[in-house]
């Protein structure tokens, strides 16, 4: 009996000794406070986004012809350039 309590003690031990070890005390959340982006896009605005992108279209004029921030458009091209939605550009886009 008294090897099981040890066997447990020797666990629970690890197990702290990992989440303290790893513990985080500050957690940094990216984009938290961006407050000018809206997250949500119909299909008719992703539609004319890829048409806009594939035009060559930079993304200042994006912006402006989809009524969204500079930002929210930079980050719908990071997301469909991840999916395969659109090619890449040569990063010039501003």
């Amino acid at each position: 009996m008294s090897s099981e309590i040890t066997f447990e003690k020797q666990n629970k031990a690890r197990m702290e000794n990992y989440y303290l070890r790893n513990r985080r005390n500050i957690i940094y959340t990216s984009l938290e406070e961006i407050e000018d982006t809206d997250w949500f896009w119909c299909p008719s605005e992703i539609e004319k986004f890829d048409n806009l992108w594939n035009e060559g279209k930079p993304i200042k004029e994006m912006a402006r012809e989809l009524n969204r921030s500079e930002i929210a458009v930079f980050l719908q091209s990071l997301d469909r350039i991840y999916r395969g939605k659109i090619k890449p550009r040569d990063w010039r886009i501003w």
